[in-house]
């Protein structure tokens, strides 16, 4: 669901932030802590980047992004839509989301019509599919207009039309009336790459950039003008100018704006996964009109 500005708000992080051990418990841990921030502050997506094109980089983006769906799909579908593997051993360590799709009814006696939610397509045919919603029996649906894609094992946003005849109807997430939780992207792409097909709004966060508190009549003049935005951190060993250089690109050239959203530190580095929790409640509040400070005009 977008924000009332009707502007969507995606973060993107290396993947070596769970890099920084090799232990699953620590990876798995370090990703809680980013799913639970973009759940607070109601981050519409995560984009999880490539630090380079080597194995490294490529497993630990394909744990990290495995780890934040598992923690967005609700829990009574999460038996249908993961299987019991390796990666996600120590699942029980990431903290419950608790966003309004996750806390729906349970059972269809208090399930009232047209009542929305989160349902798994575990069948299809060409009239019907059949969805698993966490109730005592399972959902059916008519095949949906192309637009709204289902495929086996999707999970998707439903309307329970009838729940005594157990009828759905699958629409468009920007029905929802909460906050879905948000959707996860993993490009095999490095940031500079990333940033070159992103075609929002693009804030850089650095410790060499802005105080943010003097660009916020620039950032809410861009957000403005934007239906996306993107806000970006660098890894837990480099900034995103140093990433950027590798790749022979001026970070100023791909950023509309680049801020320090800490100011003065007392820490030598200040971790992406606590940058996120810094800066989400900042730039979140003002581009949503929810932080009166500066004006656009």
């Amino acid at each position: 669901m977008l924000s009332k500005t009707g502007l969507r708000i995606s973060i993107a992080l290396p993947a070596s932030v769970i890099g920084v051990s090799d232990d699953l418990r620590v990876k798995t841990f370090r990703a809680g802590l980013v799913g639970r921030a973009a759940a607070i502050f109601m981050v519409d997506e995560i984009v999880v980047y490539l630090d380079d094109h080597r194995g490294e980089s490529l497993e630990n983006q394909r744990v990290f992004s495995k780890l934040l769906r598992y923690m967005v799909v609700p829990q009574y579908l999460r038996k249908t839509v993961f299987k019991k593997e390796e990666d996600l051993r120590f699942a029980g360590l990431l903290p419950p989301l608790k966003i309004p799709s996750h806390t729906v009814p349970s059972s269809l006696k208090q399930l009232p019509p047209k009542s929305f939610r989160l349902a798994a397509v575990v069948k299809v045919s060409k009239r019907e599919i059949v969805l698993e919603a966490g109730l005592e029996e399972r959902l059916i649906a008519p095949v949906p207009d192309p637009s709204l894609q289902a495929h086996l094992g999707d999970v998707v946003p439903i309307v329970v039309e009838d729940p005594l005849r157990l009828r759905a109807r699958i629409v468009d997430p920007s029905n929802s009336p909460f906050y879905l939780g948000y959707r996860v992207s993993s490009p095999k792409a490095t940031l500079g790459e990333v940033l070159k097909k992103f075609k929002g709004v693009k804030i850089g966060t650095s410790k060499y950039g802005d105080l943010f508190w003097n660009k916020v009549r620039e950032i809410k003049t861009l957000a403005s003008r934007a239906s996306s935005i993107m806000i970006v951190f660098g890894s837990p060993s480099m900034g995103i100018r140093e990433m950027l250089s590798r790749e022979n690109i001026r970070a100023e050239e791909v950023f509309d704006t680049i801020v320090n959203t800490v100011g003065e530190q007392g820490t030598e580095t200040v971790r992406t996964e606590e940058a996120i929790y810094i800066t989400l409640p900042l730039v979140s509040s003002l581009v949503r009109n929810y932080l009166n400070l500066g004006s656009s005009d």
